[in-house]
């Protein structure tokens, strides 16, 4: 079993990227598991998958009640390649 979206990620609201996650996850998971067994599969979504929700749920964090940096943006924006 997999979990994709805001079950998955648990990106704050502050973070503003619930929306983004969902969708990459689901692209990543899909291509993944069109290339090779799910198990395999999933092994690798994961591996694919934490840098660039690891560097989104950071977003939340960094200045608590106000924006998250542009650099930041740019971080998490760059985090995984399609």
């Amino acid at each position: 079993m997999t979990l994709v979206g805001d079950a998955g990620y648990c990106a704050s609201p502050l973070s503003g990227q619930g929306t983004s996650l969902a969708l990459v996850g689901g692209y990543v998971l899909a291509e993944e598991l069109l290339k090779q067994d799910h198990r395999t599969a999933f092994a690798a979504y994961e591996a694919r998958l934490r840098p660039f929700v690891v560097a989104n749920q950071a977003l939340a964090t960094e200045n608590p009640g106000g924006p998250a940096s542009q650099e930041s943006i740019e971080r998490a924006k760059h985090a995984i390649t399609l």
